[in-house]
């Protein structure tokens, strides 16, 4: 056993940091006591703590093969370890410290952030809920388990971990934040954006949280309040991705630029966060064309359970593999059984988690795809950074995003006559590629029920369930004068935004302004699932499209279920989603061209009953035999659309 006074020592030039002092006077004992399991032991933690990783696992070793049973030992073997990147030696000595301490809670602690650094939930919430078992006031294993919990989109579970978290550590500014992560995602907005500003009130330079409370504020309505939070997280962090490309998105899907602006912003994007992609560019040189099978690759982050995919199955299942071979890039965490359905549907498949942009980009350049279509633009989990590489010698985007990219390295912009006319007032670094039908084709649901008949002669129902982040305030005035027009009638509006007694009573302030009541209004959040969300249409007469932002999915949705749809077209794609499926259903007379005649059509419509009749019970049909459900039809105008892009490429002179 070392002598106390030397243990001393040691432990003062320790506290003291100096660190080279300590290790040569412990390593000098050590060489003279060898069985010293003790002075082993430190001198591995003094090597620890001066980063000399492989002596320090030397010492620990060492220090378990005198003394097999020192669970001390092999905790800090396992965070060694973990220090050197050996994940699976980490894993096995934080075992065997627990194998010797079955209440060594730091030691499950630290086993459980290596599962969860492995993306292994299961196996790190079995090892937090150990930790908790041995030390329930545990803040870091309450945390960590509702960070798991996040992922896993159990938010009323993740939001009680971090509020017992917060009960051990009240001013935690991170455990703060991530309560209203948690409030956020459970449609409690207010709540969220309080305690994003709390977490500001402690770390104020923190860019992450103004990032969240940017999210907070977007999805809230509160643009303004949006775009500043945004700014500030770059400022803060210049060069910030998540935030650069979220206010990019921010500011084109409310229309709250001119297109001049909107495309300088994305430049901008493109000159800060494409800096390292154009420095290593790939290089493409033009073959001759042989006709031969085209290599297409998709690559999105929404391949699950999200509108795109809804428009882009029946695409992918229609496509002529005579014509194309399909590779899928896939950045989804959280697979589902469309994610399945659609790696099924394709001729490879590859998960793009965890691959940085550049070995994305050399990945896809391996693969030799020909023509690369983005799914994403800027929007959540995008890889379109990748793209700034043109790892393929054709650059599409294409159904995901509804602005220009602003990438210089992206070469079309795929849409049709109706999203863009030929006088579009759009402006885009990419050539508009117009295909000569609608570009959307959708595939109706398997849950979906039947189309129920609605009462002749009751009171109308108007209904929008559109994402209340697009209910501008000239949407708000037009349906309550809508409402005002048609005596007894009311509006059922259905989104998450609705989940909390306060964001509701707001919403009903924002009708009362107008002079709408609160008996008038019909407002309920998200449902448990797609069946229930579908059968709600039921109750609906008329549905009202928000605006400047119309629909998508829920356009689609509507009119599948038997609801006729007013929208209101705009100049640019983000305003027409509507009006380009309503003209390719032959529902013209469904779309407005001015907010005033946008409510003659609504009232009208109202006093129609026969026609209101006709329509539902027709618009599945109807819907079903147009190219809006034409899945092989949008699938043979890609193809010669990429025919065409690839033919012209291969004429060029230079490419890349």
């Amino acid at each position: 056993m070392m002598p106390q006074k030397l243990l001393s020592r040691l432990q003062t030039l320790f506290d003291g940091g100096f660190l080279d002092e300590a290790k040569t006077l412990c390593l000098r004992y050590c060489r003279k006591h060898k069985a010293d399991d003790s002075a082993w032991y430190l001198l591995g933690k003094i090597c620890l703590n001066k980063a000399d990783v492989d002596e320090a696992i030397a010492c620990f070793e060492k220090v378990l093969v005198i003394s097999p049973e020192h669970s001390q030992a092999a905790f800090f073997l396992g965070r060694t370890y973990v220090s050197k990147g050996c994940n699976e030696l980490a894993i096995a000595s934080f075992q065997r410290a627990i194998r010797v301490n079955v209440g060594f809670f730091e030691a499950h602690f630290s086993l459980a952030n290596v599962y969860l650094g492995q993306g292994n939930f299961v196996a790190a919430e079995q090892a937090y809920r150990q930790v908790l078992k041995y030390k329930k006031d545990h803040a870091g294993a309450n945390n960590n388990l509702g960070m798991i919990y996040l992922a896993q989109e159990k938010y009323d579970e993740a939001a009680m971990q971090f509020t017992a978290a917060l009960k051990v550590q009240p001013e935690s500014e991170h455990f703060i934040s991530n309560l209203g992560r948690a409030l956020y995602e459970q449609g409690l907005f207010c709540e969220a954006i309080r305690k994003h500003k709390q977490a500001l009130n402690i770390a104020p330079l923190n860019a992450e949280f103004y990032y969240n409370l940017g999210v907070a504020y977007g999805d809230y309505g509160d643009l303004s309040s949006a775009e500043e939070a945004y700014r500030k997280a770059l400022h803060f962090r210049p060069g910030y991705l998540k935030a650069h490309s979220n206010l990019l998105f921010l500011l084109s899907y409310n229309v709250l630029r001119s297109p001049e602006e909107m495309l300088r912003e994305h430049c901008e994007w493109d000159r800060i966060q494409g800096a390292e992609g154009r420095a290593h560019r790939f290089r493409h040189v033009p073959e001759a064309d042989s006709g031969r099978r085209l290599r297409v690759g998709y690559v999105s982050p929404d391949f699950k359970k999200h509108s795109v995919s809804y428009f882009f199955e029946p695409l992918l299942a229609e496509h002529d593999r005579e014509q194309v071979e399909v590779s899928c890039y896939a950045e989804v965490v959280r697979e589902d059984e469309m994610t399945a359905r659609l790696r099924e549907l394709s001729d490879h498949w590859c998960s793009t988690v965890g691959m940085s942009d550049a070995q994305l980009a050399q990945r896809i350049h391996a693969d030799g795809i020909d023509i690369l279509v983005d799914l994403a633009g800027h929007t959540a989990n995008t890889r379109v950074r990748a793209f700034t590489y043109k790892p393929a010698p054709i650059q599409v985007t294409y159904l995901g995003y509804f602005a220009t990219t602003g990438l210089e390295a992206m070469d079309y912009w795929l849409s049709d006559a109706v999203l863009t006319a030929d006088d579009t007032v759009e402006q885009s670094s990419e050539t508009i590629y117009r295909l000569a039908r609608s570009c959307l084709v959708y595939k109706a649901p398997e849950e979906a029920p039947a189309v129920v008949e609605r009462p002749a002669n009751g009171n109308i129902t108007f209904g929008s369930f559109n994402d209340l982040s697009k209910v501008s305030e000239e949407a708000v005035k037009c349906w309550s004068e809508i409402l005002r027009r048609v005596p007894g009638s009311r509006l059922l509006m259905k989104a998450r935004q609705l989940s909390g007694e306060q964001e509701r009573a707001i919403w009903c302030a924002r009708f009362e302004a107008h002079g709408i009541g609160a008996e008038r209004l019909i407002m309920r959040s998200k449902t448990a699932g797609r069946a229930e969300h579908l059968a709600m249409y039921g109750e609906v007469d008329i549905a009202l499209d928000s605006m400047p932002r119309t629909g998508g999915a829920t356009t689609a949705e509507a009119l599948w279920m038997g609801v006729p749809v007013i929208s209101l077209a705009g100049a640019r794609f983000i305003e027409r989603l509507s009006a380009s499926m309503l003209n390719a259903a032959g529902l013209d007379e469904l779309i407005a061209a001015t907010a005033e005649a946008y409510v003659e059509k609504a009232v009208a419509l109202a006093s129609a009953s026969e026609r209101r009749r006709e329509l539902r019970r027709g618009l599945r049909q109807r819907m079903a035999a147009s190219p809006l459900c034409d899945a092989r039809g949008l699938a043979q105008g890609l193809e010669e659309a990429y025919r065409a892009m690839w033919s012209k490429w291969c004429l060029s002179a230079d490419a890349g």
